[in-house]
């Protein structure tokens, strides 16, 4: 009985497969980020730090639809923000708490089934 040699056969291209893949999600889900401004005293002001993760609901009901915005904050520190949407094209303040998650009714009564929101936020923090 004969026994051959095991030979070592690599296979590079799943590695080298996998490593495009992941230079092409890290190219296609680069966000342009606003500069955020220094205020003075440790406050900042801008657009909100990346820590804040929000998202637009436009919820249907039986006869409308209620347009809600959805906050995660999961900085260590809260926010005082100014969120303008373009459905009422109303301006309305929020304070968020750290480490919390809220909800801002937009309008409760609506026709609208998309909207934007854009936001301008204070904090204290790093």
């Amino acid at each position: 009985m004969r026994f051959r040699k095991a030979r070592l056969r690599t296979k590079l291209w799943p590695i080298s497969f996998a490593g495009a893949a992941l230079a092409l999600a890290e190219s296609s889900c680069t966000q342009s980020l606003q500069p955020t401004t220094y205020l003075g005293d440790g406050e900042y002001g801008g657009s909100p730090p990346i820590c804040l993760q929000y998202r637009e609901e436009s919820r249907p009901a039986s006869r409308w639809r209620t347009l809600l915005v959805h906050f995660n904050n999961t900085c260590d520190y809260p926010l005082d923000c100014s969120v303008y949407n373009d459905a009422t094209e109303q301006e309305q303040r929020v304070g968020l708490i750290a480490n919390r998650r809220f909800t801002l009714v937009v309008e409760g009564v609506s026709e609208v089934t998309r909207f934007d929101v854009e936001l301008d936020c204070i904090w204290r923090g790093s």
